[in-house]
């Protein structure tokens, strides 16, 4: 009994470990964001300058989660719960990625596209609270939240082609410089695969609580 309350006791600090490492990502989202917007260079180096906190927190999860597996030898929901942190842990390493590349834009000085400059601030807008509510749905083991979270990604889908459509259209009629619509284009990309693994993150939550296979798990 001492041994598996001890085991139980590790995976509550994993998970700890995940929402932390969760929020850090978070904060990087939102500043990158932020520093787009405003083509704040202080905060760009500053989401850049985390990279290696985020990448490094995610190898040490990782590690954890491969020990528990091999020396703990767990079954049911125990095995879940390791899984799950671990492919949450994935997406996370993953969005923070998507979140130096923009900040990297604005160090690159390419600017703002012009116009459609509105319609990537909705597209981040809408990402930015699928990732806020996807680590508020793993905080709580909150399936509905996160099955509301992953019914959001195929807005942010339609928000990022319709991004795409007033960028290249910014383009055609002289209303941007080309150095802006590639940075536009990349940051639009950017912010659509940060609502995927937003929404990757809130099956994950599913998957921990309830079992369901992950290729079922945001479906009605």
């Amino acid at each position: 009994m001492e041994t598996r309350s001890h085991f139980h006791a590790e995976l509550d600090a994993l998970k700890g470990r995940v929402s932390h490492l969760a929020a850090l990502v978070r904060q990087a989202s939102q500043n990158a964001a932020a520093a787009y917007f405003d083509q704040d260079r202080k905060t760009a180096g500053a989401v850049t300058d985390g990279e290696r906190t985020v990448n490094d927190q995610a190898c040490d999860i990782d590690e954890a989660c491969l020990r528990l597996l091999a020396l703990e030898q767990p079954v049911a929901l125990d095995l879940r719960r390791i899984v799950g942190y671990s492919r949450a842990v994935i997406n996370l390493e993953r969005l923070g990625d998507e979140a130096v590349t923009i900040a990297e834009g604005v160090l690159a000085g390419a600017g703002l596209p012009g116009p459609s400059n509105a319609a990537l601030r909705t597209l981040a807008e809408h990402v930015l609270r699928m990732c806020t509510a996807s680590v508020a749905a793993f905080d709580a083991d909150d399936v509905p939240q996160a099955m509301a979270v992953c019914r959001l990604d195929e807005m942010a889908q339609e928000l990022a082609e319709a991004a795409m459509r007033h960028i290249t259209d910014e383009l055609t009629r002289c209303l941007a410089s080309p150095e802006a619509t590639v940075g536009a284009i990349l940051a639009a990309r950017s912010f659509e695969r940060m609502g995927a693994h937003a929404a990757n993150i809130a099956e994950t939550v599913v998957f921990v609580v309830k079992g369901t296979a992950l290729s079922k798990q945001c479906q009605p």
